[in-house]
């Protein structure tokens, strides 16, 4: 559990502050070795136009794409679920076979589609360079996939985070509402999907909200757009997934 998590979880008091300040620091320590090293950060990793002027009508859109980023985290919470229960049924313990298979599986993918090898940390910048030579549809096709092959690879025993598969399937769905909308700026359409999206998958709103930020370079307007997007997709996820489990709940009426 992060330290913006364990915060955010409500842990309080002594103990609480005095874990607050050991991860404060380790992170100080591990960031400093980092740059000294001079590894390449994430910080503005992908950076988009920043939004000028804040219009009364990008708050109606932050609030829409805050619903849309919270569909996201449901859709992949959903995909987590339902292989997390079919793979155990077809491979049992079969440990080697589950990894093979999966690997067959995520291997043909990337055949068919090279963008969606890896996280996408990379291949996201030839996306973001010609999103038109794609078109709507294979976008959302990119976003769909990368969340199938993202909750293959958690429930088949592959190890790794959800953060830029689940930011390189925002950005698809961003890049495709361009294309439709290509009045509003990109960086709204990106940014407000990703932090309702990574806030509801990792538990962690502050530390999504600063995430996304910071990877995606985020002015002031943005942020208070972004700030605007996760807390009503939050909101929503939290509601959809509260009814969820009353109605999954042995004993509830339909």
């Amino acid at each position: 559990m992060n330290v913006t998590h364990y915060a955010e979880c409500g842990h309080g008091g002594a103990e609480g502050l005095r874990y607050l300040i050991w991860n404060l620091l380790a992170g100080a320590v591990g960031f400093s070795a980092y740059a000294l090293l001079g590894l390449r950060s994430f910080a503005q990793a992908v950076a988009f136009p920043p939004v000028d002027a804040l219009e009364p009508v990008y708050l109606l859109y932050a609030v829409l794409l805050g619903l849309l980023g919270a569909a996201v985290a449901l859709v992949a919470g959903a995909l987590m679920r339902a292989l997390g229960a079919l793979v155990p049924r077809l491979f049992g313990d079969r440990v080697i076979a589950r990894a093979l298979a999966a690997g067959g599986v995520i291997g043909l993918v990337g055949i068919a589609f090279p963008e969606l090898l890896f996280s996408g940390e990379q291949s996201i910048h030839a996306v973001i360079a010609a999103p038109e030579r794609y078109g709507v549809g294979l976008l959302l096709l990119l976003a769909l996939l990368k969340l199938f092959l993202l909750a293959l690879s958690f429930k088949s025993g592959y190890l790794g985070g959800p953060v830029f598969p689940l930011l390189f399937a925002c950005t698809m769905l961003g890049l495709a509402l361009h294309l439709l909308l290509p009045a509003v700026p990109l960086s709204l359409l990106v940014l407000c999907v990703e932090g309702p999206a990574l806030a509801l998958l990792l538990g962690a709103p502050l530390s999504a909200v600063l995430l996304v930020a910071v990877v995606g370079t985020a002015s002031p307007n943005e942020l208070a757009l972004l700030v605007l997007a996760t807390a009503v997709g939050m909101r929503a996820g939290t509601a959809a997934t509260d009814a969820l489990t009353r109605r999954a709940a042995p004993g509830t009426r339909p």
